[in-house]
């Protein structure tokens, strides 16, 4: 029974993070370049598992060619993805950073269509549906539905990670561990950022000075914290019991902002929230209800 309880207690901390990872990425764009803090981040947040795979003997398998086929485009979708989250936050508040993340089950469900062949029933057609009208009600600006760059590029953002998840998923497949997954999506990602912030602008040499870098080295921390209690979760419980906790990130976040932030969040956020969390608790129950049905059969 303490094994379980530890394992909840985990991942309601990971939940907490997450909610609060895209305030703090709010709050730290606005003094710094968000190019040269995403780099710096996401390269730091790939220490603890390229030191885990040191202690384990197995770091030279981040440079084998079979598996750097599909490290490489895993890296590349997860920094655009982060570089969508950055800019993007930086253009728009912390409020609807938090809570349009919230909009990666869409994708998720998307793509498991295109690309996997799954088969979806109208539940799940509804509860997505759901959480796109959340969606459209949040960056709704009058008489049409135009979100402003920041939430374009916000709502781009979990395409980008799903379609890396989706190609992770070769890798497991094949028994790829996850730390490697986890440091080579990390590192070779923070390595293509770093390249593409300086093409875009050479004098980010600049910004390396030891505030700018402990800051990067805290948001990179603090995602891998995140990475770890949710794997360390879903190793003990159900995907879809540890999802079911996911509309809490969605709460910290619209609260957070409130205390944290200092925003005040307007009736068509609160509208959104409770339409995108409700299509994530509709689209959970239909996970845990699959599931039971597989296990009988």
């Amino acid at each position: 029974m303490k094994k379980i309880d530890k394992t909840y207690l985990i991942l309601l901390c990971g939940m907490f993070l997450w909610g609060m990872y895209p305030l703090f990425t709010h709050k730290f764009v606005l003094d710094i370049n968000p190019m040269f803090l995403v780099s710096i981040s996401t390269l730091t947040a790939s220490i603890p598992f390229i030191f885990q795979l040191i202690k384990n003997k197995e770091f030279n398998q981040l440079f084998i060619v079979e598996d750097l086929k599909i490290l490489l485009p895993i890296a590349f979708f997860t920094a655009v993805g982060q570089a969508f989250l950055f800019i993007g936050t930086k253009m728009t508040s912390g409020t609807n950073t938090g809570l349009l993340l919230q909009t990666e089950p869409i994708y998720s469900l998307i793509l498991g269509v295109l690309f996997l062949g799954e088969i979806i029933g109208s539940g799940q057609i509804g509860a997505t549906l759901l959480m796109v009208v959340g969606a459209m009600t949040i960056v709704y600006k009058g008489k049409m539905i135009v979100p402003n760059t920041g939430d374009f590029l916000i709502l781009l953002s979990p395409l980008m990670f799903q379609i890396s998840h989706a190609i992770g998923k070769q890798l497991l497949n094949k028994g790829a561990k996850v730390s490697l997954i986890l440091a080579g999506r990390q590192f070779y990602g923070g390595v293509i950022l770093l390249i593409f912030a300086f093409m875009m602008n050479k004098s980010i040499i600049n910004l390396f000075n030891i505030k700018n870098l402990l800051t990067g080295l805290y948001l990179g921390v603090f995602a891998a914290i995140v990475a770890l209690c949710w794997y360390s979760s879903i190793k003990k419980i159900p995907v879809s019991v540890a999802s079911s906790f996911l509309p809490l990130t969605a709460l910290v976040s619209m609260v957070g902002s409130v205390f944290f932030l200092k925003e005040t969040v307007n009736v068509q956020q609160y509208v959104g929230f409770f339409l995108i969390v409700g299509g994530m608790l509709w689209q959970t129950k239909l996970l845990s209800v699959k599931n039971k049905t597989q296990k009988i059969y």
